[in-house]
């Protein structure tokens, strides 16, 4: 069957769309400091930047918002596992008013269900018991993001962190985490987006532990080495993830 004519036209103006958002966050005065506060482990300077980047969005640019929710997921994951939880819940909550105001006028954005399906797993990383009537909701968000679009970085990061952290007894598959990471890493790569870009780092940095968890020691090894080649300095993979690795398996 021939696919409609309208389909075409609408994959071509997401990409467009998509490409533009890149573009706008690569002339972003914010990106590359907000991966050096990254790669040193300086969440408060995250923050500064974070609500500066806050009060100066122009509340009309999709690229500006879309930059900001970005800011306050690394930030709010970093919460979660400081185990700073009132806080992390306003800054889900902040993303979530952004997120569903942004999906009013774009519905089928996949970057943008995916963020949908990563927030409401931070919920559900806050209080656990809320998985029994959020978990699905999560998933049901960014498999629509990966239908709507396959090689969806965000989508692909979503799936792989729900499938790494998801116990085995509900669907939670590590190996199966990997693909997606894989994929994740290969479209940032593909598309230009690895110089100073923390979410790729941290990515990277998923995959490597991924690798690990799954007995796949040397592709770990690999994996870690690749940052330290091309991030040098970032802390956490050169000062505790790599040197752990080795002396727990004899390298």
């Amino acid at each position: 069957m021939e696919r409609p004519k309208y389909t075409t036209r609408f994959v071509i103006a997401i990409s467009i769309l998509l490409f533009s958002v890149q573009l706008g966050f690569s002339q972003s005065p914010y990106r590359d400091p907000i991966y050096k506060a990254y790669s040193r482990g300086k969440m408060d300077v995250w923050y500064e930047l974070m609500h500066s980047c806050e009060k100066n969005i122009n509340p009309n640019s999709f690229e500006e918002q879309m930059e900001l929710i970005s800011y306050y997921y690394g930030y709010t994951a970093w919460l979660i596992g400081a185990e700073k939880h009132d806080t992390a819940e306003d800054y889900i909550d902040k993303s979530e008013e952004i997120i569903d105001a942004l999906l009013e006028e774009s519905p089928e954005n996949a970057t943008l269900l995916a963020y949908k399906g990563a927030y409401i797993a931070f919920t559900i990383g806050i209080s656990n018991f809320k998985a029994i009537y959020l978990g699905r909701k999560s998933v049901n968000n960014i498999d629509k993001a990966l239908e709507l679009d396959p090689e969806n970085i965000q989508g692909n990061i979503e799936k792989g962190n729900s499938m790494y952290y998801c116990p085995s007894a509900f669907g939670g598959d590590k190996a199966e985490a990997i693909k997606y990471y894989v994929r994740a890493v290969k479209n940032f790569e593909k598309q230009g987006l690895v110089v100073n870009n923390w979410m790729y780092i941290n990515t990277m940095t998923a995959l490597g532990q991924a690798y690990e968890a799954t007995d796949q020691i040397q592709l770990a090894k690999l994996c870690y080495e690749k940052i330290i080649r091309i991030f040098p300095n970032f802390m956490w993979v050169e000062d505790e993830l790599y040197p752990d690795m080795l002396k727990r398996n004899n390298l």
